[in-house]
């Protein structure tokens, strides 16, 4: 967090840091992940196993709100999932880009 972001958030009110930080952590894909991995019975030691990866990589991902999207197919394909990612334009438009088994890209609207 750079410095002017940590000192600009000092000054808000204490109800909207509140406000920011439960929307922050509703989005963490990290948290996703986990709860995905914890649905389908893996372990962390699983998942690690699966994507080459050691457990603490794939503790730091699943505690993280910025992760590489290379680490996210790995992540689901070492259990068995897959990966699509939606890209929406300003005008409606979107791109689903499907990294699952062959990566493409379709336009659907």
């Amino acid at each position: 967090m750079s410095t002017e972001w940590k000192t600009f958030r000092a000054e808000l009110p204490e109800d909207v840091r509140a406000r920011l930080d439960q929307k922050r952590q509703e989005r963490r894909l990290g948290k996703a992940l986990a709860e995905v991995r914890k649905a389908m019975n893996a372990t962390q030691q699983d998942v690690a196993a699966g994507a080459a990866m050691t457990q603490n990589t794939v503790s730091k991902i699943e505690r993280s709100d910025d992760v590489l999207i290379s680490s996210v197919v790995r992540y689901m394909h070492s259990i068995g999932g897959g990966v699509e990612l939606l890209l929406k334009t300003p005008d409606g438009k979107a791109r689903r880009v499907d990294f699952d088994p062959d990566i493409y890209v379709k336009q659907i609207l």
